[in-house]
């Protein structure tokens, strides 16, 4: 079996992850325009892939920018040079290839072949089926507070062996016991989305034991079930679960909800079909 250094720097898994970022302006790495690069990929290429096969890849220090958000808070993002979006580029196809399979059919965020519209479907057929109560849910800062020593662990788990992990700690900086001792995912970096699904695997897993059902989006996700009670149910399970991760549900993001009523799940709004609510009503009862 080929290490996984080296599947990464294979030349049609680094021509793919490079065919990503073609278009992009930018630099290549400091003093290297990625024009320059798109018109005579090939050396800079070899380079790269010779780094990375020999082990002496290393990234360049991420700009650091700072935005607001529409709360009045501001959130850090990281702008990796383009070299090394390809490298993480290269290390993500490999690492989805193998966990993806095995992830839960109702995790819907940054996975290849789903989007909003496929969790929107999947919620609205939960819907149809009379799970009428939902818990609207969100973690909170979930990138900022992510622990990375349990995150490394859960990488090691799903990929069997360490070598994932030491790449993903390499090149993200995590470089002494005190890094990976700390908290948070750096946004910006083309691994974060897949390493945050890899950590809420557990969560996903746990949810799929209890009765009622989930649609998870990276960190926003919905649970459903056919009563009330059912629904307080899935929270408290799921907050004991979340908690059990070192992360917290969102207090002012997170809520039951009657969903005979319009609410918002991924910038749509959501109920139960009106045909279903009508037969409940002229039945004398509800959906429960």
């Amino acid at each position: 079996m080929l290490s996984l250094r080296s599947t990464l720097c294979q030349s049609d898994n680094l021509g793919l992850a490079f065919d990503r970022y073609r278009r992009y302006r930018g630099f290549w790495s400091p003093g290297v325009t990625m024009y320059s690069v798109a018109r005579s990929p090939v050396v800079p290429m070899l380079e790269l892939a010779e780094e990375l096969r020999a082990g002496r890849y290393h990234p360049t220090p991420p700009q650091v920018i700072s935005i607001a958000k529409a709360n009045g808070e501001r959130r850090e993002l990281r702008v990796f040079a383009i070299r090394d979006r390809v490298a993480q580029r290269a290390l993500l196809q490999v690492l989805q290839r193998h966990t993806d399979p095995a992830m839960s059919p109702f995790s819907y965020g940054y996975r290849p072949g789903r989007s909003v519209q496929g969790a929107l479907a999947r919620v609205r057929t939960f819907l149809s089926s009379g799970l009428s109560w939902v818990v609207d849910a969100d973690i909170q800062r979930c990138f900022d507070s992510i622990p990375r020593q349990p995150l490394l662990d859960e990488v090691i788990r799903r990929w069997g062996r360490t070598e994932a992990a030491d790449l993903v700690a390499e090149w993200l900086g995590w470089d002494t016991a005190a890094q990976r001792d700390g908290i948070g995912i750096p946004q910006g970096s083309v691994l974060a989305p897949w390493l945050c699904n890899v950590y809420l695997w557990r969560l996903d897993d746990a949810m799929r034991q209890v009765h009622g059902a989930m649609v998870r989006f990276a960190d926003d996700f919905v649970l459903l079930s056919t009563s009330r009670s059912g629904a307080e149910a899935l929270l408290r399970r799921c907050a004991a679960v979340v908690e059990g991760m070192q992360l917290h549900l969102h207090p002012l993001k997170t809520s039951i909800l009657d969903a005979s009523k319009p609410f918002r799940f991924l910038g749509q709004w959501l109920s139960v079909p009106r045909l279903l609510t009508q037969g409940a009503a002229q039945a004398g009862g509800s959906l429960l």
